[in-house]
């Protein structure tokens, strides 16, 4: 991409972006490649670089988490390794073995998780496994640098050696210095050590005292350093071990660094793909602090910006709200100064910018962007003593090279310019100089960048720019949102409005005196101050608009999502009465096919018992009738077992007296439940219904038409307090939810007891989950309590156990 000027990102705020991301980077040559980064020009590498993106968000969002230590840079030790015979130091060679180790490690788990993250594990594949340099650098060094003693054979042996010789040099010492201090000749209690050699700090004066050498004195020359003779071939054996030592060791480097050097290719490689992935995974940390979305690639030229926000603004900034569509060349902006016009630009540049370096720009899902070959940035702060540019002279010199520019630098290649691939960014157009020349000179150059394809967003004051705008094709006006009322700028974006500037307005608000103002309105003109007016009108009149528009959108989520609702819970109705349908039939066909069964165990008995063939031909075809009834059912029509059919009730404009007896079948008034009357008590009645025994005021009790056949079964006893009166149409549901524990029993309690009084079969109870403390309390009561059948929680879409369900 070719930018005009070069550092036209540092003026978008591209430099505090770069220096966070750094912070963040963990490798030298991951720090590198971030100054090194420039943005793709292809629409397939930009594609690509946010695919990684993403996925390496994705990880560091939910992903467990892959170990990233800070690595050192082993470039200068490869470099100092190339040459034959040259030897590498411990800490080099320990560094080497950190890359290669990460370098295997950052392979192997990537290539665990290659369809979770695939983009990202085809950059691994390129690491190359350096597994036999690993373990041969381990075998020599520690994880600390150390060479260990068992490297080889022959340092394990003068290692031991040395071991013992200085224990034998320690205890000679030993006795030497305890028979030194008893003569009191010694300065320090404690051997030292002189080049290399373990001495005794003697008093000068006494030096003559103890046979030995001297290898030095002390700065005052009141103590010497001697080394007793007793201990000198001690001593050359030390120094002979420890030189044997050193050769030992420098033969082991010098293996190891001719490993490294045999695998300096591949550890180059694998030093750049770590500096790749971790600007990678710093550039997606970045983009994860500021929530940031890849945004989508457009293929038409299509610019969609959904709640963008500039990186460089705090948090709680107003979003950006932003579409030009392809044949939309240009957008002129106008507005309140300190409105947002700037940032709204600036925040165009930099999505563009970023994204194309592959960031995730902070913008919503749906954000689109095309891929630009060129950036131009003017923002009118070209200023230079030194090369005696003025702002306006700056600008001039801008737009010579952006006019200039016939081909364009991509990717290290100069292409042709080609159609719709340049984007132009103006501040404050027209400023720095004579309004009227400044307007003409950019409207020339806005009608030139057209012709030839370009992309443009121009903030500007001028009105003669917003005429242009509205005049010519392919361009558009804009405006940044000003509160009339409060006197200050919203900051939000409104496409296809010009702005006003406002400026009488907030002269006003920052407290200029209004004489000032009346006579600048005075000397702008009265055709001028009604334009004003205008624009300031209709911008209310599109901001109540726009308010209303939000208001008719917030009740049209909301009507979707009752909407949404009521659906699921049709659905969850009727999978419920599928269910409930098919378990039925189940059960027809299971009842049935035992009483085939039976029928024909019954055949065999009359066959054997020599019944006549015609009772048993009758007897299977009653079989085969009940089978195909049973699998003719519709399955749309509701197949219940043993339901009765409805009774309608039927009202009597006369009251009927009742002078009931003893066994014979009554009604509660105004339900359809019925049964035996058992004991009268007074104007207390008890009737059998249902099996259990109903205590109703006999007054609540009519005669019924004929007398169905008495069940042989003792009733149940429970007393029901009923009045059919004062609940002619029972509920289904109990809500306790919010009650506490005896108020909500002694509810359920009545509830029960009117629905058993209206021969009611299930019925629910809804008491929520919460700590489970009603539930518990229901449960207990449904199984003390007689005529329940069963209790369960409702299906998950109806409640769950959030409801029980009661069968009566």
């Amino acid at each position: 991409m070719r930018l005009i000027p070069a550092e036209a990102p540092l003026k978008l705020g591209y430099g505090p972006i770069r220096e966070s991301v750094r912070e963040r980077c963990a490798l030298p040559r991951g720090r590198e490649l971030l100054d090194e980064l420039t943005p793709s020009a292809d629409p397939d590498t930009v594609r690509l670089r946010l695919a990684r993106t993403a996925e390496w968000m994705d990880h560091l969002r939910f992903g467990d988490a892959l170990p990233w230590p800070e690595l050192p840079d082993i470039r200068p030790a490869l470099q100092r390794a190339r040459p034959e015979g040259t030897v590498l130091d411990a800490d080099a060679l320990l560094r080497v073995w950190q890359t290669a180790f990460a370098a295997r490690r950052t392979q192997a788990w990537f290539r665990t998780r290659a369809d979770r993250y695939p983009q990202v594990a085809a950059v691994t594949a390129g690491l190359v496994p350096l597994k036999p340099l690993e373990e041969a650098i381990l075998e020599v060094l520690t994880d600390t640098g150390l060479v260990r003693d068992n490297a080889s054979p022959e340092l394990g042996r003068i290692r031991r050696s040395l071991v013992t010789r200085r224990q034998d040099l320690r205890a000679v010492l030993q006795r030497i210095q305890r028979q030194a201090s008893k003569d009191g000749i010694l300065a320090e209690s404690e051997p030292s050590l002189r080049n290399g050699r373990m001495v005794l700090a003697v008093r000068a004066e006494h030096k003559r005292h103890l046979a030995g050498f001297i290898h030095d004195t002390s700065a005052t020359g009141q103590t010497v350093y001697l080394e007793p003779a007793e201990v000198l071939h001690i001593n050359n054996d030390i120094r002979s071990l420890e030189a044997e030592e050193l050769r030992e060791i420098d033969r082991l480097l010098r293996i190891l660094t001719a490993l490294v050097r045999e695998h300096r290719a591949a550890l180059d490689r694998n030093q750049q793909l770590l500096g790749e992935l971790d600007l990678m995974r710093a550039i997606a940390k970045r983009c994860v602090d500021w929530d940031g979305f890849p945004t989508e690639i457009a293929r038409d030229d299509r610019i969609i910006l959904i709640r963008a926000r500039n990186p460089n603004l705090t948090a709680d900034v107003v979003p950006l709200d932003l579409a030009l569509e392809p044949d939309e060349r240009g957008l002129i902006i106008t507005g309140p100064n300190a409105g947002g016009k700037s940032v709204a630009l600036k925040t165009v540049g930099l999505a563009v910018y970023l994204s194309q370096c592959g960031f995730a720009f902070p913008a919503a899902e749906g954000s689109r962007l095309p891929v630009y070959t060129g950036l131009n940035v003017d923002l009118g702060d070209d200023q230079s003593i030194e090369n005696d540019l003025s702002t306006f002279s700056g600008r001039l010199t801008w737009i010579r090279e952006v006019v200039g520019g016939s081909s364009l630098v991509v990717r290290g290649e100069t292409q042709q310019t080609t159609t719709h691939k340049r984007l132009t960014l103006i501040d404050e157009a027209a400023s720095g100089t004579d309004p009227e020349e400044g307007t003409a000179l950019y409207q020339a150059l806005m009608e030139q960048l057209l012709e030839r394809g370009d992309r443009l967003v121009v903030t500007t004051h001028h009105g003669a720019l917003k005429v242009y705008a509205h005049a010519r094709a392919g361009l558009v006006n804009g405006s940044m949102e000003f509160d009339t009322a409060a006197l200050k700028p919203t900051y939000r974006f409104r496409k296809g409005i010009p702005g006003s500037s406002y400026a009488f307005e907030i002269a006003r608000r920052i407290g200029v005196p209004q004489s000032v103002t009346d006579t600048a309105r005075g000397l702008l003109g009265g055709q001028r101050d009604q334009l004003e007016s205008l624009i300031a009108a209709f911008e209310r009149d599109a901001t109540a608009a726009r308010d209303k528009s939000l208001e008719l959108d917030q009740r049209l989520r909301e009507s979707e999502t009752l909407a949404r609702t009521y659906r699921e819970k049709l659905e969850g109705l009727t999978r419920e009465r599928d269910r409930i349908r098919a378990k039925t039939l189940r059960q027809l066909e299971d009842m049935v096919t035992d009483a085939a069964r039976t029928i024909e165990r019954t055949v065999e008995e009359l066959r054997a018992s020599g019944a006549g063939k015609a009772a048993i031909k009758k007897a299977r075809e009653a079989v085969r009738s009940l089978e195909s009834g049973v699998h003719s059912q519709n399955p749309d029509e509701p197949v219940l077992a043993d339901e009765p059919e409805p009774v309608a009730v039927k009202s009597d404009p006369k009251p009927q007296t009742l002078n009931p007896k003893l066994k014979e079948w009554v009604r509660l008034k105004g339900t359809e439940s019925e049964g035996e009357l058992l004991e009268i008590d007074g104007k207390t009645a008890y009737v059998s219904i249902n099996g259990l025994r109903v205590k109703t005021p006999l007054k609540n009790l009519e005669p019924t038409v004929g007398k169905p056949k008495t069940e042989d079964r003792k009733p149940v006893t429970v007393v029901l307090n009923f009045d059919p009166t004062a609940d002619a149409l029972p509920r289904t549901t109990l809500d306790l939810r919010g009650k506490r524990g005896d108020a909500a029993m002694a509810e359920l309690e009545r509830f029960l007891d009117r629905a058993v009084a209206a021969g009611l079969g299930t019925v629910d109870i809804l008491h929520g989950k919460g700590d489970g403390i009603l539930r518990n309390l229901t449960r207990q009561y449904l199984q003390k309590r007689p005529g329940i059948l069963a209790y369960d929680d409702a299906p998950w879409d109806h409640g769950g156990p959030g409801v029980t369900v009661v069968r009566m």
